[in-house]
């Protein structure tokens, strides 16, 4: 079988022969032209037996060699096999080279017949300056090479400032869980404790809004990196302190250098991530503070009870430290940094861009309102803004009163046995904070279409039932306490979120900043009251006061935001007007012209069962089961 294949294909022989033959021998050989067999194209043929044998001598394979195929000719050649081979259509026999064999001319065919015409060559097979397409091959390998780059990047900035956020909440919740260990150690009381708690949210809210503007000016690397160094070194020194004066002059100082973690993370995420890719960058970073709060628990926790409450400060504040040197190296302030193009993250807003001169342009008549005059017009005198700050007051001192507190509320009032363990209860609070604010923002996307107050008014009668399962849920059920906690957070961290959006929803998009700003001032003012105050209250009528004045506030902060209930429901003015005109009638957008919508009801239901819930078919509540839009009314 051997002797079969080598005779057909006939060509390994001469080669060798060829190789061996001196030079003068060779170039006295004869130049005739005759029909043989390429060994570097072999395959090829369909039809091998009518491949004319020839006589194997030296001047056959000289012939071969002279008259070889170009190298574009073999990569035509090549794609026509693997069509063949993968069912392409596969592409007609090359011109000048024979029917049976095509990538052999034939006997007749001159030696510049086994060239295609000029015609052909351009229907066929076009070919390109070698320069040219050397020159795109370059400029391809080069943007691949620049791709790969910039996703290499985008991956170190995003990692390296979600570990440095997260690191930012060990060094700001580090004095919840020292508190009960320095109480102990150096005899404050829990008033002198609240003092500490009150001053922080304060400096950390002029913080946030002074950060905001000198991040801009200064390097975003640095500027983030020297503040989480900075809240480390005061960790440290906090530890190592005993008077209350000292504590609450550091604890400021804390909250001013936390200021400088979230707007550099902001401006990074701007700057290196295009429009396209940022929310789902930013979301996955939201969730870094979540983790930072998950993690701290255990780690002062741990501390406290090994080494005591000095290393509960003093161990966040090293890795603060270690996370800084680590935030300088890693991050850099804009893909140019790194010598990727300037605008490589922009081709997303080009848009956006032009979007806004467009609306800029078709704007041109209106007159564009002072700051003072914004403020006035559409945040100050809009008595909704209004109810929702207040609102939030309430909000954020029923959450700054359960991280503060509920740690020491566990280890005094309840009874866990040591602080480990009710750092562990405690853990569940971010996770379900996550959970919560990712599952309130659908709720009110999806499934309210837009209408926030219904679901920060639900999440709040969660809450309220949860702060309630704090009270009675026994001390030894470990499991049930975490769940309560986690129940906890699920409930307060969605109407911190959307109370914040429903705020910007309400106002013109020229008086955004100036409500969030508004509102995060007034949340600010409640949290601080969760700090001395709500001591003072403990102090004074003990920890069932603690509960009674979270779900005391919770109820008000519903009572404040039921006026505003229909908040969100969108009435088209144009097609109403239009409706009028031609006498038709727009259908009720709650529900949908039904004038029915599902409702939940709960009772009880059999001796086994303590509560039964199951969902009815009830009367629009938004247009008393007319279906028609209370606009046409």
């Amino acid at each position: 079988m051997d002797g079969g294949r080598r005779s057909q294909r006939g060509t390994h022989p001469e080669m060798l022969a060829f190789l061996g033959t001196p030079m003068s021998k060779i170039s006295s050989l004869s130049s005739g032209t005759s029909s043989f067999n390429i060994p570097w194209n072999r395959g090829l043929s369909t039809n091998r037996s009518s491949q004319t044998q020839t006589p194997r001598t030296n001047a056959n394979v000289v012939m071969q060699w002279e008259n070889r195929p170009s190298w574009n000719q073999r990569v035509y050649y090549r794609h026509r096999r693997k069509s063949a081979k993968y069912g392409g259509s596969s592409a007609r026999p090359h011109p000048g080279h024979s029917e049976s064999c095509p990538c052999v001319p034939s006997a007749t065919a001159s030696s510049s017949s086994f060239e295609p015409s000029q015609s052909q060559s351009a229907k066929q097979m076009p070919i390109q300056d070698p320069a040219a397409l050397a020159e795109e091959s370059q400029s391809a390998a080069k943007e691949d090479e620049t791709q790969a780059k910039y996703r290499k990047w985008k991956l170190r900035i995003f990692y390296s400032i979600f570990m440095g956020y997260a690191t930012f909440y060990f060094t700001r919740s580090s004095f919840v869980y020292s508190a009960p260990g320095m109480r102990a150690a150096l005899g404050f009381s829990l008033e002198q404790l609240g003092i500490i708690t009150s001053i922080f949210p304060v400096a950390y809210g002029i913080s946030k809004l002074v950060a905001g503007i000198l991040s801009d000016s200064f390097s975003t690397r640095v500027f983030m990196a020297v503040g989480l160094a900075a809240t480390g070194v005061i960790n440290i020194i906090f530890g190592m302190q005993t008077s209350l004066v000292s504590f609450c002059v550091l604890w400021a100082l804390n909250g001013i250098f936390q200021g400088f973690g979230a707007p550099p993370c902001a401006k990074l995420l701007t700057t290196w991530y295009p429009k396209s890719e940022r929310g789902t960058w930013w979301g996955f970073w939201n969730t870094s503070h979540n983790t930072g709060g998950f993690l701290i628990p255990f780690l002062s926790g741990y501390a406290v009870r090994n080494f005591g409450w000095n290393y509960g400060m003093i161990l966040p504040g090293v890795i603060a430290i270690v996370m800084g040197l680590f935030l300088f190296n890693r991050i850099r302030d804009s893909p140019e940094a790194v010598g990727l193009p300037a605008d490589i993250a922009e081709e997303e807003n080009l848009d956006e861009k032009e979007k806004i001169v467009t609306d800029a342009a078709s704007n041109g008549a209106k007159p564009k309102l002072s700051m003072k005059e914004t403020l006035f017009k559409y945040v100050l005198t809009n008595p909704y803004v209004w109810l929702l700050a207040v609102s939030y007051f309430f909000v954020y001192f029923v959450r700054q009163g359960i991280s503060s507190w509920a740690y020491i509320y566990l280890l005094d009032f309840k009874g866990v046995p040591n602080p480990q363990d009710a750092a562990f209860r405690m853990s569940g609070m971010e996770i379900g904070g996550l959970l919560g604010s990712l599952s309130s923002g659908y709720t009110s996307d999806k499934m309210m279409k837009g209408r926030r107050i219904p679901v920060i008014v639900g999440w709040m009668v969660g809450l309220i039932i949860s702060i309630i399962g704090l009270w009675y849920v026994p001390v030894n059920w470990r499991i049930a306490n975490w769940l309560v906690i986690f129940a906890i957070g699920f409930f307060i961290y969605g109407p911190q979120m959307l109370v914040g959006l429903a705020g910007a929803e309400l106002v013109d998009k020229s008086a955004v900043s100036s409500t969030i700003g508004l509102l995060g001032w007034i949340a600010y003012l409640g949290a601080s009251v969760a700090g001395f105050p709500l001591t003072k209250i403990v102090t004074s009528y003990g920890w069932q006061a603690y509960i009674m004045a979270l779900v005391g506030f919770s109820a008000v902060a519903i009572a404040l935001l039921l006026p505003m209930w229909n908040l969100g429901v969108k009435v088209d003015k144009k097609a109403i007007r239009l409706a009028e005109l031609e006498g038709r009638q727009i259908p009720c957008g709650q529900c949908g012209g039904d004038g029915t919508v599902m409702k939940l009801e709960c009772g009880p239901a059999t001796p086994s069962q303590t509560l039964s819930c199951k969902y009815i078919e009830d009367v629009c509540p938004f247009c008393n089961g007319t279906g028609i839009s209370p606009s046409m009314a």
